[in-house]
């Protein structure tokens, strides 16, 4: 069967850079390396960074990482080798402290959710970190569908939490609390401190009753410091608990009009808290 001509395509051409640029228009961004604590001279990765680092990442010897930990310190550091597996982060200097005043002036929040199914919940755990979230509370209901209890979950959401930390790169990892009933919800809030009688209020309870505060106005009233978020189960909170959250001094409000999954309304509330959040430290939570 004939055919017609072929067509050549012309050969790309790189675009040469702007003449008097005398390095990459990107800069270089270090990896970044979660350790237990970070302190000046040389600190051991677990064997899961390490391997991540080693096997990977392909990280050489000699490499410049950023490392945090849990507390929010922040360090420069030089990847070394211990041997086939194993590796040192080596530290000379820490640029971010946790106990610094001014790092730690911007709004510090905490989501108090039901637990979605599966890997919903993985999800949610993920977003809340990577918005900016301190503390996720996993609350028990009295319409909760899902209540995990023991270790194992626990530990699978402080690692997700870690790994969002790397990605996102926020500062500190999210603490993940033990499964929490809701008059442990309550306490946590006492805790906090008593809001000003005109200020505003501890924190938001997500509801679906007619009688809640539309999220506009809640956000108009603004954001004490700290903050809390309490998301029910898709059954919605009972009447008593709904009187309970009141009386401890948090908000009903309503987000939209629909019926949200946990996971949705957690990640939808939390990033309306982020976003003041951001304003309120003038840069990313």
């Amino acid at each position: 069967m004939a055919t017609g001509p072929t067509t050549k395509r012309k050969p790309r051409i790189a675009t040469p850079l702007p003449s008097g640029l005398s390095r990459p228009i990107i800069a270089g961004v270090p990896r970044r390396i979660h350790i237990p604590v970070v302190r000046v001279g040389d600190v051991p990765l677990d064997a899961n960074e390490a391997h991540h680092a080693r096997t990977v990442l392909r990280l050489t010897e000699g490499s410049a990482v950023e490392v945090f930990d849990d507390a929010g310190n922040v360090a420069s550091a030089m990847l070394v080798f211990d041997g086939p597996r194993a590796a040192v982060a080596r530290i000379d200097r820490i640029n971010i402290a946790a106990g610094d005043a001014t790092e730690n002036a911007g709004l510090r929040w905490s989501v108090a959710a039901a637990v979605p199914k599966g890997e919903r919940a993985d999800w949610m755990v993920e977003k809340l970190s990577e918005l900016g979230c301190t503390v996720f509370i996993p609350l028990a209901t009295a319409r909760s569908v899902v209540l995990p209890e023991g270790r194992n979950k626990r530990d699978r959401w402080s690692r997700i939490a870690a790994e969002s930390a790397k990605q996102s790169r926020r500062r500190g990892v999210m603490r993940i609390e033990e499964l929490t009933l809701l008059a442990g919800l309550v306490q946590v809030v006492a805790d906090a401190g008593t809001a000003l009688p005109d200020g505003p209020p501890r924190g938001w309870f997500l509801s679906t009753d007619r009688s809640a505060v539309p999220a506009r106005a809640a956000i108009d009233a603004g954001f004490s410091n700290p903050f809390f978020l309490a998301i029910g189960p898709e059954g919605g909170w009972t009447p008593e608990e709904q009187g309970i959250l009141s009386a401890a001094g948090l908000t009903p409000v309503g987000l939209t009009p629909t019926i949200l999954r946990v996971e949705t309304a957690a990640v939808a509330a939390a990033a309306i808290v982020a976003i003041f959040a951001a304003g309120a430290s003038g840069g990313p939570g």
